[in-house]
């Protein structure tokens, strides 16, 4: 080689995709039919050994060049990237079938191997085998230069019928770079969520090494925008919210920026410390600035640790009281249950006296009926005025001396405690012919709700969320998030205290609320609050295709949520549980084992994960999902990181915060 080829060669070697291209690739085979969306790669059995095995869904590149000395120098500035879906018949099959049929049956017969009874072409020969592939897409540089960027496209732009194609087997390296394509600029803003895993049978990847290649992902992919964890139960989708959790928490606090998190978390795994590796988000602060967990039962000794419990008795929160109770009966399906359900509750204009009246009297058996269903409290926050014709209300002070009830002017009179208004509603309600007009149903509740006093049905559901009542409890906990959200805290609802749908009263509430306030600021033109909200469980609160947006808050945030910046990140078992509006609107996927086609067959309307169903299904490992990210560009196979104390204490030293010894912390 003169000195001109060789400067010349050194100069190929140098650019971009060459000097990828040669960072330790192997060689499998080559193209021998290439259209726009698929490729047939020929390659044989020593080929794949030397590569260290080629498992389905495992990248491949193909590039068209000769083969130097000193390297593969590329013909043109451009790789494609291709996706091995299978095996291909080769051309000959039938007759290498054949041959195959006649060396099993001479070496079985004979008792001798299978190279005893075939010449060395023929072995050869039966070795070759093809992989049927899927065009991903092309990387290229827009000119020659050695400092020319990659980019990337989605497709090929022309298709070449030539055996000049090589194909290659990514190294570590080049593997780790193509699952993370395209690498963050920000050095800040990248975290390593896990490693490349193709199959559940690893020994191979073990081998090559190619198990240790990382992927890198851009935080700031999940932040803003809406995240779908799909996998069943015990798949490690607690683990993967975890990380990324703790990884926008960093983000933040590196960035300085305030982005509040919000986890509902239905069975409390997030709100406390996990006793087996003594981990948990709450270690991400040490006290109520930056972390607050809302529970029915806190701990006075950790500032952390904030009431969940609402004073239904508080006429602020009317409203929420309300709508918890109503849902808490929707299991009484009778007439009663109905027609209880059926009232309205929200206060009127304080001016247009005559309803007000008739609200006034609905309230007042709404407080009876939360007193008899077990609701302490000593007094009412607001006492309720109520009008009410003096000769009857005369009469029931003379038989309740010692109720709390103000006679007032007018007519007018003061209810000033739970107590007082059950016994009103008492008396009143079992002298219905005494005073039919009090019974009167329009505009005004007071018979449908005192029509389930002695219905144990209703009065039982009803106790059934006592838990979420606090008499000293002040203002609405979804205000209080709010606050949480503007503070850029990470906030944590504990919700395994109730039942499900309590939880889903709850959450929609708190969700409702805070797209309210959020509206609120776009339509004053004020600077968005950025907030993350998490939902694990999430078929528990989702309804598909259930009620109108405006009815629904979840489907109303995937819609609105992007110009408030509220990011939402949903776990559950089920695709179809989530409404097709959710998923449309979603950025971020990570599917972990799903058992059933019939779900497989919904995800697979999403990207290519028809290309991976096979292995959803069958694969269980713990942490493996496949992973579409809103930057990347195809689905990434990736063994899921372990959440840890270094995770942990990386967002803890970022925000400013000193280490926490796992010991130490465990004990």
């Amino acid at each position: 080689m003169s000195i001109t080829e060789g400067l010349s060669q050194s100069v190929e070697l140098k650019k971009p995709l060459t000097a990828l291209v040669n960072k330790g690739c192997v060689p499998v085979g080559g193209i021998y039919r290439l259209d726009y969306d698929s490729a047939v790669v020929l390659t044989d059995d020593f080929k794949k050994k030397e590569a260290g095995g080629v498992p389905r869904g495992g990248f491949l590149l193909a590039v068209a060049g000769d083969n130097t000395d000193s390297g593969f120098i590329l013909e043109d500035q451009e790789v494609i990237l291709l996706r091995v879906r299978g095996t291909a018949p080769l051309p000959n099959e039938s007759e290498l079938i054949q041959t195959r049929l006649a060396v099993v049956r001479d070496a079985g017969a004979s008792g001798v191997g299978f190279d005893d009874v075939t010449d060395v072409l023929t072995r050869n020969e039966l070795q070759q085998s093809a992989f049927d592939c899927e065009v991903l897409g092309t990387f290229y540089t827009e000119n020659d230069a050695r400092d020319a960027s990659i980019e990337y496209g989605a497709d090929i732009d022309n298709v070449v019928v030539s055996a000049r194609y090589q194909v290659y087997l990514p190294s570590t390296e080049v593997l780790s770079w193509l699952a993370s394509y395209p690498e963050p600029e920000d050095t800040q803003d990248a975290l390593t969520i896990g490693k490349v895993r193709f199959a559940a049978t690893r020994r191979k990847a073990l081998i090559a090494g190619t198990d240790q290649a990382e992927v890198r992902i851009s935080v700031s992919d999940f932040v803003g925008r809406k995240t779908a964890v799909f996998g069943m139960t015990r798949t490690g989708k607690s683990n993967t919210i975890k990380t990324l959790v703790t990884a926008v928490h960093r983000y933040g606090s590196e960035h300085k920026r305030s982005i509040g998190q919000l986890i509902f978390d239905p069975q409390g795994e997030y709100a406390n410390v996990n006793k087996q590796d003594h981990t948990g988000l709450r270690l991400l602060g040490d006290d109520e600035s930056t972390v607050r967990i809302y529970k029915v039962e806190p701990s006075s000794a950790d500032s952390r640790e904030k009431p969940l419990r609402i004073n239904f008795y508080d006429r602020e929160v009317l409203e929420a009281a309300w709508s918890l109770v109503s849902e808490a009966t929707t299991p009484v399906d009778t007439n009663y249950g109905k027609s209880f359900r059926s009232s309205v509750l929200s206060e009127p204009d304080p001016n247009d006296r005559s309803r007000y009246s008739r609200w006034a009297w609905a309230a007042v058996a709404f407080y009876g009926l939360l007193a008899k269903c077990g609701f302490e409290a000593e007094s009412l926050p607001q006492p309720l005025i109520i009008a009410a014709e003096t000769g009857p209300m005369k009469d029931f002070l003379g038989n309740h001396p010692k109720v709390q009830v103000q006679a007032g002017r007018s007519g007018s009179y003061r209810i000033i405690s739970p107590a007082a208004a059950l016994a009103l509603t008492e008396w009143i309600g079992e002298r219905e012919s005494e005073f039919p007009k009090w019974h009167d149903t329009k505009d005004c509740h007071f018979s449908a709700i005192w029509g389930v006093y002695k219905y144990t049905g209703v009065t039982s559901a009803i106790r059934s969320i006592r838990a979420f009542h606090g008499p000293n409890s002040a203002g609405d906990v979804g205000q209080h998030l709010w606050q949480d959200m503007q503070a850029g805290r990470l906030a944590i609802v504990d919700l395994s205290s109730g039942n499900d749908k309590v939880a889903k009263v709850m959450s929609e509430r708190v969700v409702t609320h805070l797209l309210n306030k959020a509206s609120e600021r776009f339509r004053a033109d004020h600077e968005p609050v950025e907030m993350q909200i998490i939902v694990e469980e999430a078929h528990n609160l989702f309804e598909r295709g259930g009620r109108e947006v405006t009815e629904d808050p979840w489907v109303r945030l995937s819609k609105e949520a992007a110009k408030y910046r509220m990011g939402l990140i949903y776990a559950t078992q089920e695709v179809t549980s989530v409404d097709k509006r959710m998923l449309s609107n979603t950025s971020n996927w990570l599917i972990s084992h799903l058992n059933s086609d019939h779900e497989t067959r919904e995800l697979a309307h999403y990207y290519d994960f028809k290309v991976w169903t096979p292995s959803i299904i069958r694969a269980e490992d713990v942490g493996f999902v496949r992973m579409k990210t809103y930057s990347g560009k195809y689905i990434i196979p990736v063994q899921i990181s372990k959440f840890d104390h270094a995770m942990v204490n990386g967002a803890r030293n970022a925000a400013g915060l000193a280490s926490i010894d796992a010991a130490i912390e465990g004990e």
